[in-house]
């Protein structure tokens, strides 16, 4: 992985702790799957406060990748997801929109369901009522199930930037579309 400082800035204010103890970073990488990277860090060294985020300096045509999961094989599929695609499972009732600030990463489908389920862990944390607690546990038995391999669900993923990817371990049930534009990408 090549990298290239760009600038550091050494001595700015946090927003924590309002010392000028913060370093910033900017530089540009080469990471695997996703290509030339910016890459902005802050590092405070009073408080310990980070804060980190990525733009990719390339780009493809929009894609949209769809694999039809229906079997424990099908969780091992790897996924690389941009900070500026979106991610739906519709038999989960998932959505996750792109931004900027999202983090990019690479797992696999089984990966994808762990962050799912996290999230609804949160959720059901916030939760008010008992029906929404009920709700939310009805969906969180679902995940288990698919985790388990036994929900078949859609994993679908748009890229405006077409960064991201699925590199599925069966192939004929990967979906693969180029849209016209961003706004085909929803």
């Amino acid at each position: 992985m090549s990298e290239k400082y760009l600038s550091v800035s050494d001595g700015e204010n946090c927003p924590v702790c309002n010392n000028p103890t913060m370093k910033v970073t900017a530089r540009e990488i080469d990471v695997p799957h996703f290509g030339q990277t910016l890459l902005y860090s802050s590092l405070c060294r009073n408080c310990g406060f980070r804060q980190s985020w990525s733009y990719p300096l390339e780009e493809s045509s929009p894609h949209r990748y769809t694999l039809y999961v229906s079997d424990p094989s099908d969780l091992t599929s790897r996924v690389i997801k941009s900070n500026t695609a979106s991610i739906k499972i519709p038999e989960l009732g998932f959505s996750m929109e792109s931004k900027m600030s999202s983090d990019p990463f690479i797992t696999n489908v089984e990966g994808v369901l762990q962050r799912v389920k996290a999230a609804t862990q949160t959720l059901n944390s916030w939760a008010d009522s008992k029906e929404e607690k009920e709700k939310i546990e009805k969906v969180f038995q679902k995940i288990e199930k698919a985790i388990a391999g036994e929900l078949p669900f859609h994993l679908i993923i748009e890229d405006p930037l077409g960064i991201s990817t699925i590199e599925a371990t069966n192939p004929k049930k990967l979906k693969v579309e180029e849209l016209r534009s961003s706004e085909d990408a929803q």
